[in-house]
């Protein structure tokens, strides 16, 4: 994203919330509520089940993220014109890049930990 010019990204950023807004909220909360019924059917002193709790708290601080920063800065960019975008768009990508590297952070190991709840749930 970093190598497209400013009136490219501002078009890609763009589509991409549109493609994406109707269907990121379905998936991030259920793999948020996933975890938590994973966590309820495993039991949470066991294992897996504190697993997938630490996975539904991880998702959890993605969302919150997501809501404080990412969302806003997509509604803020949705407004953009193409042709002229705002002369701090590159501070703005670089804040957004930067919040969605940290929400990352927090999924990754989300869906990792559910992963390994399940196979060690499986294993008994």
């Amino acid at each position: 994203m970093s190598r497209l010019s400013v009136s490219a990204y501002v078009e890609f950023h763009q589509h991409t919330n549109r493609t994406f807004d109707p269907y990121m909220p379905i998936v991030v909360i259920g793999a948020l509520a996933g975890g938590v019924t994973l966590a309820v059917m495993y039991g949470v002193r066991s294992i897996p089940g504190q697993l997938a709790a630490s996975g539904a708290v991880c998702y959890a601080l993605g969302i919150i993220i997501t809501l404080t920063t990412n969302l806003r800065i997509n509604h803020q960019i949705a407004l953009w014109s193409i042709q002229n975008p705002p002369r701090e768009w590159a501070q703005i990508r670089a804040r957004w890049i930067r919040f969605h590297i940290i929400r990352t952070l927090f999924s990754v190991p989300a869906f990792v930990v559910y992963v390994l709840a399940a196979m060690l749930n499986t294993s008994r």
